[in-house]
C-alpha cells in the first residue's frame, strides 16, 4: 500500500501517540515509517519524543540509499525500515516497538515456531544480534526479511521487534498479536512468585537528602531477580543504556544503595526489589519500566539458556548514550 505523503505523515504521528498508550515504547525508543511511493518513505527523526511529534517533523527517506534531504536527521534505524519496503512490496507501514514480551522471548536468538496463526504465520524469526544503529543490526535484520518472506514480525534479538504491514492498523495488530503469543510464551516458561508488599519509606526518605529523585520498584520480577542477589549483567540493549552495565545487589540501607548506584540509574535490594535513581523525576517512570522488562528477560534467558550482552556492548552502549543524553540536557 502506498499513501500519500500527507496522510502518511499523520498516520505516523498517530500511530506513536498511539504507541505510547498501548505500552509498546518508551521515551524515544522505536520508529514508525509509512510508504509514500515505490521509492520514498517518511519516518519518525531521531531522538524525538512521540508526544510533542507533529507531521513536519518526519524526514522524507529514499528507499534505494536511505538519502534525504533536510536539516532533520531520520532515526537512526532507517535502513532497517528501507530493507523492509526494499524486500516486501506489499509492505505500506513498519513499526519497530520494544514491547515487553516480544524483547524478553527475542533475548533467546531462537526463532518462535508457532501454530499456524492468522497474523503471525507460522513462525517469528530471531534476527542476529546487533548494538543499535549499527549496519550490523541493519543486516541481520534485513537477512532475516529475507529468509522469511512471509513472515510479519521479526525479533530484533535483545533489542525488540520489527512489525511490517499493508497499513498502520494491520501493523498494530500484528504488533499485538506477536506480545499475546510472546506472553503466553514467557507465562509457560517463567513461573512467577507473587510479589509481596516491601516498606521502603525511610529508605527513600534517606536517599532523597542527596538532592536526586527516587523511586521503589516492586513488581514480581524484580524482586524475583532481586533474590537472587546477585548483580544483573543487561540481556536488552536499552537496560544497558539507559540504567547501567550492570544493576548492582545492595543491602537495603542508604550508604549501600548510594554506592552501587555509582554510575547507575538502579539497584537491586532483595525483600523490596529496586530503587531507581534520576537526576529528573520525569524519568524514574521510564526506568523502572525498563528494569521491569529487563529483568523478565532475564528470568526468560536462565530457562532458554542465552546469555547477557557482551561487557564491551555494555560499556560502548552505555558511554554513547549518556553522552548524547547529556548533550541533549546541556542544549534545552
Amino acid at each position: 500500500m502506498k499513501y500519500s505523503e500527507q496522510e502518511a505523515r499523520a498516520l505516523v504521528v498517530q500511530a506513536g501517540h498511539r504507541l505510547l498508550e498501548c505500552g509498546l515504547v518508551a521515551r524515544t525508543w522505536g520508529n514508525i515509517s509509512a510508504r509514500v511511493s515505490d521509492t520514498h518513505f517518511v519516518i519518525t527523526p531521531s531522538g524525538r519524543g512521540y508526544e510533542t511529534l507533529q507531521p513536519e517533523d518526519l524526514v522524507l527517506v529514499r528507499i534505494e540509499d536511505c538519502s534525504y534531504e533536510g536539516e532533520r536527521k531520520p532515526s537512526s534505524e532507517k535502513g532497517i525500515h528501507a530493507a523492509a519496503y526494499r524486500h516486501r512490496p506489499q509492505v505500506g507501514f513498519v513499526i519497530h516497538t520494544h514491547q515487553d514480551y516480544a524483547s524478553c522471548v527475542g533475548v533467546s536468538g531462537k526463532a518462535l515456531v508457532l501454530a499456524p496463526h492468522p497474523l503471525l504465520g507460522n513462525c517469528v524469526p530471531c534476527a542476529a544480534y546487533g548494538m543499535p544503529s549499527t549496519k550490523k543490526l541493519q543486516k541481520g535484520v534485513e537477512s532475516a526479511i529475507v529468509e522469511t518472506p512471509s513472515a510479519p514480525a521479526v525479533f530484533m534479538r535483545q533489542h525488540g521487534a520489527l512489525c511490517m504491514a499493508e497499513d498502520m492498523e494491520q501493523a498494530f495488530a500484528v504488533a499485538q498479536a506477536l506480545e499475546d503469543v510472546c506472553r503466553a510464551e514467557f507465562d509457560t516458561a517463567v513461573t512467577l512468585p507473587q510479589a509481596k508488599t516491601a516498606d521502603a519509606d525511610a529508605l527513600l526518605a534517606a536517599l532523597r537528602k542527596s538532592g536526586r529523585y527516587f523511586s521503589v520498584e516492586t513488581g514480581a520480577a524484580v524482586q524475583a531477580v532481586a533474590a537472587k542477589k546477585k548483580d544483573l549483567h543487561p540481556h536488552l540493549d536499552d537496560l544497558a543504556q539507559i540504567a547501567g552495565v550492570s544493576i548492582r545487589s545492595a543491602k537495603a540501607d542508604p550508604a549501600s544503595v548510594l554506592t552501587a548506584l555509582k554510575g547507575r540509574n538502579a539497584v537491586l535490594i532483595d525483600g523490596i526489589g529496586a530503587v531507581c535513581c534520576a537526576e529528573e523525576e520525569s524519568d524514574l517512570e521510564a526506568i523502572a519500566a525498563i528494569l521491569r522488562k529487563s529483568c523478565m528477560a532475564a528470568l526468560y534467558a536462565e530457562h532458554s539458556g542465552a546469555a547477557p550482552l557482551s561487557g564491551i556492548d555494555r560499556h560502548i552502549m552505555r558511554l554513547v548514550y549518556t553522552m548524547k543524553y547529556s548533550k541533549k540536557k546541556a542544549g534545552q
